[in-house]
């Protein structure tokens, strides 16, 4: 097994780690405080090859692999913002387009989306539900040669920016279809951006449907099919968040290794103490085993291994905790200087903390993971 990325890739990910020194964390803190993004940044990420990674050359994506989009994920998460989310969407939803897709409605969505053009958006979550297709109530009603959408999601990234989202709706079957849409038209509109505790630029809007016109032809995939289609969406996010939490653990690593070489105890630097070296051994244990067991989930993905979107679960499960702990780590080297605003790790602390809400639960991770055990175990004639 080769543990080797190609030199195209660590080309990559050299581009993605300048790219968020000279264009990120200049402005980082700025992003944090106030919620949003530059509108030029999308279109910084696309010139350089960022969106659209494993879309095809004549959609205007790169044609190459899902470990790629992760490895450019890793690196500008290191900022502790939510730019990543740009590089994240603006390839897990072409792709998911690319599956389920007709052939008229690729030609249509996919160019926008890898060209910087168009942010793209999910819309699933409602107020009463966060990953039940049952308990959905915004519906869709056929309409002649359109259907009518009605209803609300929440937490909707970038949704108040044009662009295209994928809209999960009860048909009137009663299960759950999607569609592509196009967002700002007539019978869309947005709320306020949550105030969310971190990861500033995630720009999560409530979005309100009256009497929306949605094209019959914009249907993604079957009629029934919309759960299938966010189930595959979801495994892609995860492993886009795991990557994310690696950067920004590896991050607060190396925040801390800087604060504790410079802070002094008694004429010594605080690097010197056994205790210290300690904590920097189990947080770079726990980066390390985080970002293989990542690399292998996505590659996994790439050869369409079956059973990967298990995986990516089971990434979900160990990675982000752990990510967790090693920020928490690093933050408890910094003493109080930990819990002020002056030094990074701060924001790198309220940026990971919602990793174990978003893109689903840890919960709902182990539960797919011990069925996916007890299945093994059953088949396996144990």
């Amino acid at each position: 097994m080769d543990f080797n990325l190609t030199e195209e890739q660590r080309l990559l990910q050299q581009t993605a780690t300048a790219f968020t020194k000279r264009e990120i964390e200049p402005i980082a803190e700025e992003i944090d405080q106030e919620g949003r993004i530059p509108d030029t940044l999308i279109m910084k990420m696309a010139k350089m090859g960022l969106l659209g990674i494993t879309i095809d050359e004549h959609y205007g994506g790169a044609g190459i692999g899902h470990l790629n989009c992760i490895l450019a994920c890793e690196r500008l998460a290191y900022s502790g913002t939510g730019a990543w989310w740009l590089v994240a969407f603006n390839n897990s939803i072409p792709a998911c387009i690319a599956k389920y897709g007709s052939k008229e409605i690729k030609e249509k969505y996919l160019r926008p989306l890898c060209d910087g053009i168009s942010y793209g958006s999910i819309q699933f979550t409602e107020e009463d539900t966060g990953s039940d297709p049952r308990a959905l109530r915004t519906t869709a009603k056929q309409s002649g040669n359109s259907y009518i959408i009605n209803g609300m999601k929440r937490f909707s990234t970038f949704a108040a920016r044009d662009g295209y989202a994928v809209l999960y709706v009860k048909d009137k079957t009663g299960k759950c279809s999607a569609f592509v849409i196009e967002k700002n038209i007539e019978g869309y509109s947005v709320s306020k951006n949550w105030k969310l505790m971190g990861g500033g630029g995630i720009e999560a809007a409530d979005v309100y449907f009256q009497d929306m016109k949605v094209p019959k032809e914009n249907s993604l995939g079957d009629q029934g099919q919309g759960f299938e289609i966010l189930l595959f969406w979801i495994a892609m996010e995860k492993l886009e968040q795991c990557a994310a939490c690696v950067g920004m653990a590896q991050a607060a690593l190396d925040e801390a290794t800087e604060y504790a070489k410079s802070r002094t105890i008694r004429n010594n630097p605080l690097s010197d103490m056994q205790g210290i070296r300690w904590i920097l051994a189990d947080m770079e244990s726990k980066i390390e085993a985080s970002r293989w067991l990542t690399y292998r989930s996505v590659s996994m993905q790439d050869i369409e291994a079956k059973g990967w979107e298990t995986k990516a679960a089971l990434a979900k499960l160990f990675v982000v905790p752990a990510c967790i702990e090693v920020v928490e780590k690093a933050r408890h080297i910094h003493g109080a200087y930990g819990y002020t605003k002056s030094y990074k790790i701060e924001r790198l602390y309220r940026a990971i903390a919602g990793a174990s809400a978003i893109a689903t639960s840890l919960e709902i991770n182990r539960s797919m993971v011990g069925a996916s055990v007890l299945s093994h175990w059953q088949h396996s004639g144990q």
